[in-house]
């Protein structure tokens, strides 16, 4: 079961990109932006309704779906704002933006698990950049462990996970631009 979610969750990114980009054009990118915010907060509310509900295989596999379409859709909203930098290397973008982000989703189902009434749950176990903010945040505004703060941890864990996410694929198809830019200027000097 562990190697079909696996190929699932890095999977996923691609099938977006392919759906999204049947929209992909020059005039047609504010859509295909669009697109994605839809489909990244369509999935975070559905994550954020059923925070705090009792776990069954039904509620957990829509947790899943959802958070697993908020990074995919981080993955498809670095691809298509930063790919174009990297023209030959959109493909090499798209695959290590898959990649990165397995390690958010791994810090994201490891962290320790909370007991009931025990201390509500800590961002910063979660998620690895973005926690120690949000965490002050909540005790800012005041909300931790007040009633209704359940949906309230699932909202902020899917931004989070979207805002990491994307600043992790949009970095290396950032570097992947370079990188192939690089490449692309020695070829044309070797051909001289």
């Amino acid at each position: 079961m562990f190697f079909p979610a696996i190929a699932f969750v890095l999977a996923w990114p691609f099938a977006l990109i392919a759906l999204i980009g049947r929209l992909e054009g020059e005039k047609r990118r504010p859509v295909v932006s669009f697109g994605i915010g839809i489909a990244a907060i369509a999935s975070g509310t559905i994550g954020t309704i059923y925070a705090g509900v009792p776990a069954s295989p039904l509620v957990s596999g829509i947790i899943l779906l959802s958070i697993v379409t908020v990074s995919a859709s981080s993955v498809a909203t670095a691809y298509f704002l930063f790919g174009n930098a990297a023209t030959n290397g959109r493909r090499l973008c798209a695959a290590a933006g898959s990649l990165s982000q397995l390690p958010f989703l791994i810090a994201l189902f490891l962290g320790p698990d909370k007991l009931p009434g025990s201390a509500p749950p800590i961002f910063a176990e979660k998620l690895p950049v973005l926690g120690i903010l949000f965490d002050a945040l909540a005790e800012a505004i005041g909300t931790a462990g007040v009633s209704g703060y359940e949906g309230f941890f699932s909202l902020g864990l899917q931004a989070g996970l979207y805002l990491e996410v994307f600043l992790g694929a949009a970095v290396i198809c950032l570097i992947v631009s370079i990188a192939m830019r690089s490449l692309d200027g020695h070829k044309t000097e070797d051909r001289r």
